[in-house]
């Protein structure tokens, strides 16, 4: 499911990693963190849950999701991320399990691909977004994966085998995760579990893809989204895969086989439903899928003569957007004065739109102006008070000018939100760094460390911050019960090896 990205990573060596990792599930799942799930899933009427119980299922997710970050840099970009997030929860709020604690993350990688893992984490390639035409056809892969999730369908597809054992059906789900991605790999991985005693189909089933589709496309209309949108992305996929060449199709379809029969099915479908669209802000899609079109671009120089070529023959889908990316080109390159020109053209015509005031407020800094910057910021947050993304990028600018106390009230109250993240954590230990706390930037770079995985880099962040916390009972006391922990992970990780 991960296309071309990790060809280079994929082994036998690295699949044996990642199932040394998803056996810890047997043992850490009891932590707090496995605690904070306890969560109901729907009535499914199968013995999936006889496998693997959800605190497990969530942390099998977890060790995949913590493997691919030490693989590979996610696209962290505050903006990109905001809004896969924003489409990613609103299905979520429509789908049968509202409460299930979903991620929705995004892979750098050109092919057309989305992936769900157990526990509610969803990746999402950047050719996928790129090549979405609409944001209803971005939504309706996001509801197919959902629903795999919602219905546990890697899961279930064990169920014929409940014989199996716990640390089997682990290592399965890892060889299948791994056999999306590269079919040789996979082959190869599946087989060294059958070396165990282990004979059953591992594929998604048809039904299970028609399961997604259906229940997917109820989702996505009660998010308010097309259903057509479905049915139109995957019939493009499948007329675009005619041109490729011998063998070579888009990942999506291979991960998710799509028939003619399939399509019409969707199609015919999707057109019992009404359109009942909520009020979408259709503009921020395509003013995002140009902002990552120019940060996967690899020559920006041509992207720049890209955007000048669309806007002067008009074959744009949308101008706006063509414009913001042709700003966003131009300070690529570092041809500010003609970016300001091109961006302040958009502002003119719609000054409170977000988007163009964050992209102003990044020429600024890059010219030097940093109060400037600032100040757009602190105007935009009377406009859009505690957004993410534009919080994100203030406290950035908060730190260069050397104002750690107003980035750390910023941060903080990002995390009574419930909006953590790994780049938030890390921010937070550069701002009490600043701030002198070297108890709190320890404590905090240790869950940044945390977040992707690498468990003994945190364990050691814990044991500076508990040195630096001698004198304040409080604060050790918070950040050895952590350090416990992480301590009991990496003990089961040494005994797996």
């Amino acid at each position: 499911m991960f296309g071309t990205l990790i060809n280079d990573l994929l082994s036998i060596k690295l699949m044996k990693k990642i199932i040394t990792l998803l056996l810890l599930t047997l043992t850490i799942w009891s932590l707090n963190l496995a605690q904070a799930i306890d969560i109901a899933l729907p009535e499914i009427g199968d013995s999936a849950g006889s496998l693997i119980s959800p605190q497990e299922e969530y942390q099998i997710g977890l060790s995949f999701y913590w493997q691919i970050q030490q693989s590979v840099d996610l696209v962290d970009d505050p903006e990109v991320i905001s809004y896969l997030q924003s489409i990613g929860y609103r299905i979520v709020a429509a789908s049968d399990a509202p409460h299930l604690p979903f991620k929705f993350f995004m892979v750098p990688d050109s092919s057309v691909n989305a992936f769900a893992t157990p526990g509610g984490f969803i990746g999402v390639h950047s050719g996928l977004l790129l090549t979405s035409q609409t944001e209803d056809e971005l939504a309706s892969v996001l509801a197919h994966e959902t629903a795999h999730i919602t219905q546990r369908h890697l899961l279930r597809s064990f169920e014929k085998s409940k014989q199996m054992g716990i640390p089997m059906t682990v290592a399965m789900i890892a060889a299948v995760l791994l056999g999306a991605a590269d079919p040789a790999l996979g082959s190869a991985a599946i087989m060294a579990v059958q070396a165990g005693g282990v004979q059953m189909q591992i594929d998604f089933t048809r039904a299970h893809e028609a399961e997604a589709d259906n229940l997917g496309m109820k989702t996505l209309v009660r998010a308010g989204f097309d259903a057509l949108a479905m049915p139109t992305f995957f019939e493009r996929l499948q007329q675009t895969s005619r041109f490729y060449s011998s063998g070579a199709v888009p990942d999506f379809l291979r991960t998710h086989p799509v028939t003619t029969s399939r399509v019409a099915e969707a199609r015919g479908r999707a057109v019992t439903y009404p359109l009942k669209r909520q009020l979408s802000d259709t503009l921020q899609f395509y003013l995002i899928r140009e902002k990552l079109r120019v940060m996967m671009s690899t020559n920006p120089y041509q992207l720049t003569q890209y955007y000048e070529n669309t806007l002067r023959t008009g074959s744009s889908s949308n101008q706006i957007a063509t414009r913001y990316g042709y700003s966003l080109a131009l300070s690529s390159v570092g041809n500010y004065t003609q970016a300001r020109k091109v961006l302040q053209t958009l502002i003119d015509n719609d000054d409170d739109r977000l988007n163009y005031q964050l992209a102003l407020a990044d020429i600024e800094i890059a010219v030097g102006r940093l109060s400037a910057a600032l100040k757009i910021y602190q105007e935009s947050q009377k406009l859009y008070p505690d957004d993410q993304a534009l919080t994100l990028m203030q406290v950035k600018a908060l730190l260069l000018a050397n104002l750690p106390q107003q980035a750390t009230k910023l941060l903080l109250k990002q995390l009574d939100l419930g909006s953590p993240s790994g780049q938030l954590y890390k921010l937070l230990a550069d701002a009490k760094g600043k701030l002198g706390e070297k108890s709190q930037a320890h404590s905090w770079l240790a869950e940044y460390y945390y977040n992707s995985g690498r468990l003994g880099p945190a364990a050691d962040q814990l044991r500076l911050a508990a040195d630096f916390a001698k004198g304040d009972e409080y604060q050790l006391a918070k950040i050895s019960a952590r350090l416990r922990d992480v301590e009991v992970i990496l003990r089961e990780m040494h005994k797996t090896r």
